[in-house]
């Protein structure tokens, strides 16, 4: 079952790198009309924030027991990596800030999605 949840986190982090930093514009666009569609936008972000590592923390301790490790740290640098990005693109809700940010978070995404591919070959 660990191995399955580690290739989720491969596509889904490699994914989501890629199209952070293929489109990093586009999609700092989108983010920031989202950001500004309502006063509450940045509150709900910061809010989600929370809830990202508070599930990372319970679900990577969760994963610990059956699927040893490599599968909760893992699920639990994905979870705090996500908590960041929402986090900070509240932060700092401008154009060039969150093209930054897409690129870093991009790089980011790869990483982890190339650190968990070798993490397979220990489960």
């Amino acid at each position: 079952m660990a191995r399955y949840y580690i290739w989720f986190v491969v596509v889904v982090a490699g994914l989501a790198g890629a199209i952070r930093l293929l489109l990093p514009r586009h999609f700092a666009q989108l983010q920031l009309q989202w950001l500004q569609k309502s006063k509450s936008a940045p509150s709900k972000a910061r809010m989600r924030a929370l809830l990202f590592m508070a599930v990372g923390l319970l679900f990577g301790t969760l994963y610990f027991v059956p699927w040893g490790r490599q599968a909760a740290v893992v699920g639990i640098i994905f979870s705090f990596l996500s908590a960041a990005e929402v986090f900070f693109q509240a932060q700092y809700p401008t154009l060039d800030a969150l093209i930054f940010q897409s690129r870093l978070l991009g790089i980011l995404y790869l990483g982890l999605a190339a650190g968990s591919y070798l993490t397979l070959s220990h489960i």
